[in-house]
């Protein structure tokens, strides 16, 4: 059975949809077109956080790195090649990325198709953007040493633009299942959402674009994780040594519901503190997660010198309709400052996934923002295709 709260975030959410549909009827026929041409010419990686909840498992059951995105393990091939498409590859696609019993590879690559119409400001026009992209192309390998509990591990984003490292750490793995780990990573917080424009991702920094140099231990049990680590400080590339990133994640496993606590410090010119909840849970073909999080920035030099606290939170729900078919509806909800009144931003999306065949997925979505009334140009709708192609 749905709760009621959650029948009222699917009716309002639906209603929204349908209200903002009935503007988009020119933007739908053209985007036609669009998705026939992504089809054609398709051939990161970021974690989808809703099929762990959904089978109940950690990060760790399907990736090389313990805290999910980037290269998949065995079980997380198979899951690719065999359970998430409608219809399985006959060829073992797992062959691609084997080059030897301990070196391995994996890549990922997104190509968009948008179109933004943007309110108009002022006495200015609306203001439409449309056109193509390649969203990210991700390049990833993973060298174990034999009998030694030690790998190497690499994330490097070649697209678009200049090539990025994402991660590059050496990792030591415990007998217990624990693990160590030093270099270039993500940091582990929150829930590691696809979607890096989600309020948040952006709020926090936490995101898929935003790494940072330092060290990390992981505590892994039966039903629980946690993550301890410290690093120079989210978005820095050197420390001065006076202050550092510290925090935590912890997590722990029900039948059939998750609940989890970040905290960070970032101790410097500015202290930043966060602080955020999350929980999945999993019923008949729907999966049900949410994150809250809450930031506390240290007054800027200003006349008021008043410290700064934000909310940003994030609802989804998806429906897995048959193998192959995935329906994602999100809710967001962004307060910059909470000491001011009527600053709030909103987000919904509707967004449906299809997995035809293996290492192939294909999405097509809707996105309506609403910002403050002074700032009418940052409310937008959105519509976007996607290609998705992974091994």
């Amino acid at each position: 059975m749905i709760s009621f709260y959650e029948k009222i975030l699917l009716n309002t959410t639906y209603i929204l949809f349908i209200n903002k549909l009935a503007k988009l009827k020119v933007i739908l026929v053209n985007l036609l077109l669009l998705v026939i041409t992504t089809v054609l010419i398709t051939t990161d990686s970021k974690a989808e956080p809703y099929l762990a909840i959904k089978n109940n498992l950690k990060c760790i059951a399907c990736h090389v790195n313990p805290n999910g995105g980037g290269l998949r393990n065995d079980f997380g091939k198979i899951y690719g090649q065999g359970l998430l498409p409608a219809t399985a590859n006959s060829f073992d696609t797992a062959k691609l990325a084997k080059i030897t019993q301990f070196l391995s590879i994996g890549a990922d690559a997104r190509f968009n198709g948008n179109y933004q119409k943007n309110d108009k400001s002022n006495n200015e026009e609306e203001t439409i953007r449309q056109g193509f992209e390649v969203s990210s192309a991700q390049f990833y390998l993973h060298l174990q040493i034999p009998a030694s509990g030690l790998s190497f591990y690499l994330d490097q984003q070649v697209a678009p633009g200049s090539a990025i490292n994402r991660e590059a750490f050496v990792m030591y793995n415990f007998e217990q299942g624990s693990f160590i780990k030093a270099g270039k990573l993500f940091i582990p917080y929150g829930l590691r959402i696809e979607d890096d424009s989600a309020f948040i991702r952006q709020a926090t920094g936490m995101n898929f674009d935003n790494s940072d140099n330092g060290i990390e231990y992981g505590v892994n049990f039966a039903h629980s994780t946690i993550n301890f680590y410290m690093a120079n400080g989210t978005s820095q590339a050197s420390n001065d040594d006076d202050s550092f990133l510290y925090g935590l994640r912890a997590e722990y496993l029900f039948t059939n519901f998750r609940i989890g606590t970040s905290a960070a410090l970032n101790d410097g010119e500015r202290q930043i503190q966060m602080l955020n909840l999350y929980a999945g849970s999993q019923l008949g073909d729907f999966t049900f997660l949410g994150e809250i999080d809450f930031l506390s920035l240290e007054a800027p030099n200003t006349a008021t010198n008043q410290d700064i606290t934000q909310i940003a939170t994030l609802a989804e729900i998806n429906y897995q309709w048959q193998q192959g078919w995935n329906f994602k509806v999100t809710a967001e909800y962004f307060d910059p400052n909470t000491d001011i009144n009527n600053d709030q931003q909103t987000r919904y999306s509707l967004i449906g996934e299809y997995t035809p065949i293996s290492n192939i997925q294909l999405r097509l979505g809707f996105r309506f923002k609403q910002d403050i009334p002074q700032k009418p140009q940052q409310n937008y709708d959105q519509v976007f295709i996607q290609s998705h192609f992974y091994f």
